[in-house]
C-alpha cells in the first residue's frame, strides 16, 4: 500500500531517470503564445517518447484488461487511475468510439483499422470487446517506446514508429487524443483523410469555437509522466474544413465533456469528437 507518489519516485530512481515532482506554482495547463518555438529553449519538453509513459501504461495494463471485459459500463480511461468504470467523460469517449467503429463495420466480416497515436493498443482491446464477431485487422502508429511494447503485446497486429502506415487505406481511422500533439496537425489530418476508405473519427480533441488554433503546454508530472508536451487547441471550423476539402463529410459531432482550464488562454476549450465519412465519388 505504498503511497502513489512514493511509488512513482521509486520507479524513476529504478529507471535511473531524474526525479521531478509537481510544482504547485506552475500550472499543469498553460497557453504558449510563441507556439512551437517554445521547444528551442525548453529541453524539459520531451514529448511522449519517454520510458516513464511506458512504465505507467505497463503498470495499469492488467487492470485495464480486466475492466474492459464483461457487461459493466465503459466509463474508463487508460490515462486515469482506473478507480472507476463510471466516469462520464471517459464513457462519452468510449461510446463515441463504439458507435463509430460499429458504423464502419456494418455489413462486414472484417475491418481494417488504423489507430493514429494508439499507444500500446488500448483501442484494439476495446474494438475486440465491442465487436466480438468482427475480425479486426489492427494497425497502430505511435512513438517507438510505445509501439515496440505494443508489438510484444499483440504480435499479430501491426505497429509503426514511422509514417509507412499511410501507404495503404483503411475502413476505419481513429485519431483519439493524438491529433493535437502533431506540430503540423493540418498536414497530418489531410493525409489521414486521404487514407480513409470509409470512416474517420477525430475525438478526444481540445476544440475552440471562435479563436484560431493555438498552442498550449501540459505538465503531467502528477500522473507519473516525467515529461512535458506541447499541443494544439484546434479551431472547430479549421478542423472540419480540412476534412471536407479532403473529400469527407461530417456525419456526427460529439461532446466528450473534458474542459481543462488553460492558464492565460484567449479562449477556453472543450474536448469534442467528429465522425467523418468518405463522400460518394471521392477516392483515397
Amino acid at each position: 500500500m505504498t503511497p502513489p507518489l512514493v511509488w512513482q519516485l521509486a520507479r524513476r530512481l529504478w529507471l535511473n531517470q531524474p526525479v521531478q515532482t509537481p510544482d504547485s506554482s506552475v500550472p499543469e495547463w498553460e497557453y504558449i503564445p510563441e507556439g512551437w518555438d517554445y521547444l528551442d529553449q525548453h529541453p524539459e519538453v520531451k514529448g511522449w517518447n519517454v520510458s516513464e509513459v511506458l512504465a505507467v501504461y505497463q503498470e495499469k495494463w492488467p487492470r485495464f484488461v480486466e475492466m474492459v471485459q464483461g457487461t459493466t459500463p465503459l466509463g474508463i480511461s487508460h490515462e486515469s487511475n482506473l478507480a472507476t468504470k463510471t466516469d462520464i467523460v471517459s464513457h462519452n469517449i468510449m461510446i463515441t468510439f463504439g458507435y463509430a467503429i460499429a458504423l464502419a463495420a456494418q455489413g462486414r466480416q472484417s475491418l481494417t483499422f488504423l489507430d493514429w497515436g494508439g499507444g500500446i493498443g488500448h483501442y484494439y482491446l476495446l474494438s475486440k470487446a465491442l465487436l466480438p464477431n468482427i475480425t479486426i485487422n489492427y494497425h497502430c502508429k505511435d512513438v517507438p517506446v510505445l509501439t515496440n511494447y505494443g508489438q510484444e503485446l499483440f504480435p499479430h497486429a501491426h505497429f509503426y514508429a514511422d509514417e509507412s502506415c499511410l501507404e495503404q487505406t483503411y475502413d476505419f481511422v481513429l485519431v483519439s487524443g493524438s491529433l493535437q500533439f502533431s506540430q503540423d496537425w493540418l498536414g497530418i489530418l489531410n493525409r489521414l483523410s486521404q487514407v480513409t476508405g470509409n470512416y474517420l473519427l477525430v475525438t478526444n480533441c481540445p476544440t475552440l469555437q471562435q479563436t484560431p488554433s493555438f498552442v498550449f503546454i501540459q505538465r503531467p508530472y502528477k500522473y507519473g509522466y516525467n515529461t512535458e508536451y506541447l499541443g494544439w487547441c484546434l479551431n472547430r471550423h479549421e478542423l472540419i474544413t480540412c476534412c471536407q476539402t479532403a473529400g469527407l463529410e461530417l456525419v456526427r459531432e460529439f461532446v466528450n465533456g473534458h474542459r481543462p482550464l488553460i492558464k492565460n488562454a484567449p479562449e477556453q476549450n472543450e474536448y469534442r469528437g467528429f465522425l467523418f465519412r468518405k463522400t460518394v465519388g471521392s477516392h483515397p
